[in-house]
């Protein structure tokens, strides 16, 4: 008799291993029949409002999806982001809103698909002790992620410091964490900083901490992938933002899991400060994040109209594609990830 198996064969035998595999609730079938679809994904800065996709792969939440993901690289500010989505180079990033729609006014098909978190204060300006208002700023060194101009961190820095009549020396750095090296060694006199690098400069050096006021509006950091991929795979990029959601979900109800993990993406020593970081973002991350920017988008024609006239006429649909998350609601699972605690 020959060794080789017939398609009936073949087909009979699938069959029952799909049957055996129903009395354990299916979990061994995806990995009897398929492997995991490779994605890859990335950010524009290592920040908690940027955390959600890798928090999820560490935990595992996108493994459940069938999908098996990668961070090629990470804090690649956000010119680099949204180049090398247009390259291939990944599938998904998250990045700022700013980069994506200066994507599209150049002729790119960058889509955002989600906001990461609801509008809060995430970003400041940290000065050295003897800075004690924005104005001493004046002529001085500030640390800055990227590019003032197209960079949504650095416009807001920008912004923030023109409206209170400063003129700086900007200082591309490329990560918090270096910019925060450069104001601890004194070469530079101020920069920009996330919500948990502000308090840790505000306690151990006595840093003076300004809030960003560049933007009339929220304009939120988000987390998208390319048209193009959306028409050739729907099913992939449907997988992702389920993964997503369960993880935002995952997030606010399992401390013990995601707090080391945030401990591990931003770099922190201290648990405690871990802690307070998961508890602050627990209510800040949505449960069915929807870009909705409302009067943000007039804020985001108003920051790039000066570089791109055609900005003025840009739509949120331009930019975003909300049917992900539309059918995730219509299918009823936000509701039920929260029918036990609808406030988390």
């Amino acid at each position: 008799m020959s060794g080789r198996m017939t398609r009936r064969q073949l087909m009979t035998a699938g069959a029952g291993i799909a049957a055996f595999g129903g009395l354990f609730g299916g979990i061994s079938v995806g990995f009897a029949m398929a492997a995991d679809t490779k994605v890859r994904m990335t950010t524009g800065l290592r920040a908690a409002t940027h955390s959600m996709s890798w928090l999820g792969t560490e935990a595992g939440m996108f493994k459940k999806q069938g999908l098996d993901v990668s961070f090629p690289k990470l804090e690649l500010g956000a010119a680099e982001v949204t180049a090398g989505l247009m390259r291939g180079d990944w599938e998904f990033c998250h990045a700022g809103t700013l980069p994506f729609a200066e994507n599209v006014l150049n002729g790119g098909d960058a889509v955002v698909l989600l906001r990461n978190t609801a509008p809060h204060k995430n970003q400041f300006i940290v000065a050295r002790r003897e800075h004690t208002t924005l104005g001493h700023l004046a002529g001085k060194r500030v640390g800055v992620l990227s590019d003032v101009y197209t960079g949504q961190s650095g416009v807001n820095t920008r912004l923030t410091l023109e409206k209170a009549g400063v003129t700086a020396t900007y200082v591309r750095l490329g990560t918090y964490q270096n910019i925060y090296a450069a104001l601890a060694a004194g070469d530079i006199d101020a920069g920009t900083q996330p919500v948990h690098l502000r308090f840790s400069g505000e306690r151990q050096y006595g840093w003076n901490v300004f809030d960003t006021t560049g933007f009339d509006a929220d304009i939120p950091s988000v987390c998208g992938t390319t048209r193009k991929l959306i028409a050739s795979n729907r099913d992939l990029v449907t997988r992702v933002v389920r993964g997503y959601v369960e993880t935002i979900h995952a997030f606010k109800t399992q401390p013990d899991v995601f707090v080391p993990l945030l401990q591990r993406f931003l770099n922190i020593g201290d648990r405690k400060v871990a802690e307070d970081l998961h508890a602050f973002y627990v209510p800040l991350f949505p449960h069915a994040p929807r870009l909705a920017m409302s009067e943000g988008m007039q804020a985001v024609r108003d920051v790039l109209s000066k570089k791109y006239p055609a900005a003025q006429r840009l739509q949120e649909s331009d930019i975003s594609d909300s049917s992900f998350i539309d059918e995730l609601e219509r299918s009823g699972l936000i509701q039920r990830l929260y029918a036990g605690d609808p406030k988390r």
